[in-house]
């Protein structure tokens, strides 16, 4: 299966999408603000990745990713 298929990935991608539709409904639809959403979802995002693979890495399974 395919990294991009991952359940966080998923994830980031509704609450990126999520986001947008709120602030369109809001009419704070700024290149600001879109930056910032996509900015900390990304950040979140990939966050769980680096502590995931940590995780992996301390308990000795090779198959991380």
């Amino acid at each position: 299966m395919s990294k991009y298929f991952s359940r966080k990935f998923v994830l980031a991608l509704l609450f990126t999408l999520a986001g947008c539709i709120a602030l369109f409904l809001t009419d704070k639809v700024t290149g600001g603000e879109f930056v910032t959403l996509c900015g900390l979802v990304l950040g979140s995002f990939t966050a769980g990745d680096v502590a995931l693979n940590a995780i992996h890495k301390k308990n000795g399974n090779d198959s991380a990713g």
